[in-house]
């Protein structure tokens, strides 16, 4: 969701989710100008394993499967309001390597898909769903099953990285289209550290603030300045506000803030200030899709520099 969108590639599994994800897709696809591809991958283990009860031929059930559900899609989306321009893709594969082969192919500007795909559970994020936040390059949309309408109020994760640059500027397009008001956020705890009793270091070490009250509202005050700094040129145009949030924990600082703020959207950077190249996603992200509270929207980490020779 940037100025450079030009194609949007949702995945659906017919499911309840899924069709939230096609909506809110088909509705971006519309304003944006950009071209929409919906892929429905079939199963290729499903197939083999159907043929193989039946001793039959694989490729005999795969056309089947294929026709079956080119027809169901069909049906499926009727009724649906679709951009001018869409294309619909059947794919035969593992559905995670096929959809994440399709961003690729299609030279997606992002993806997106439910939260939940069939037999979800009541919250977090599936496991297709999950993976495909992890590995996927590009801007990733997982859209909750009761909100295919436009973004009211988006919550912006702001820990002064790369990363969260570019949440900033994708925050503020969806809300310069939706007409949302952003919360860019960020979540802090004081600094600890931790004091021996008796000389030695125990299992009930108790911590103890290094800041005095009056270092503390100075940090405060440090924070709202560096957040203000950080936001204002790409916040303009935009209703917006700056929230600092205290919490030991940055996830449930952003899952609480989110829910008590009414947030539909949550925007945040797939790694944060450390940007381990080993690290699949952040581990604030991590913990956002085991409980999330609404649609999230996840920003692939800036690429590090290549060490010089």
């Amino acid at each position: 969701m940037n100025n450079t969108l030009k194609t949007i590639l949702v995945a659906v599994d017919f499911s309840t989710g899924s069709h939230a994800a096609l909506v809110q897709a088909a509705r971006m696809a519309t304003l944006g100008g950009a071209r929409l591809h919906v892929l429905h991958v079939v199963d290729s283990e499903a197939i083999n394993t159907l043929a193989g009860m039946r001793a039959e031929s694989f490729e005999q059930h795969e056309r089947t499967a294929v026709e079956g559900a080119a027809t169901a899609l069909t049906r499926w989306m009727h009724g649906t309001m679709l951009p001018a321009e869409y294309e619909t893709t059947i794919a035969v594969g593992n559905p995670l390597h096929e959809i994440l082969g399709h961003t690729t192919s299609l030279h997606a500007s992002l993806l997106v898909a439910g939260i939940m795909g069939k037999g979800g559970a009541s919250s977090g994020a599936g496991s297709v769903s999950t993976k495909l936040a992890r590995k996927a390059q590009i801007p990733v949309l997982l859209v909750r099953a009761d909100h295919p309408q436009a973004f009211q109020k988006i919550v912006a994760c702001v820990d002064f990285s790369d990363t969260a640059r570019d949440v900033v500027r994708q925050a503020h397009c969806v809300a310069a289209q939706d007409g949302s008001h952003v919360d860019f956020l960020h979540v802090w705890r004081e600094p600890w550290v931790v004091t021996p009793r008796h000389g030695m270091f125990t299992e009930d070490t108790i911590p103890a603030l290094v800041f005095t009250s009056e270092e503390r509202t100075e940090l405060i005050g440090n924070l709202r300045r560096k957040l203000h700094e950080f936001v204002q040129a790409d916040a303009q145009g935009v209703a917006h506000s700056e929230v600092l949030r205290e919490s030991m924990s940055y996830a449930p600082g952003i899952q609480e803030h989110a829910s008590e703020s009414g947030a539909d959207l949550i925007v945040i950077g797939s790694k944060g200030r450390t940007n381990l190249r080993y690290v699949l996603l952040g581990s604030t992200a991590e913990r956002l899709l085991a409980r999330l509270p609404c649609s999230l929207l996840i920003v692939p980490a800036v690429p590090l520099a290549e060490p010089s020779a």
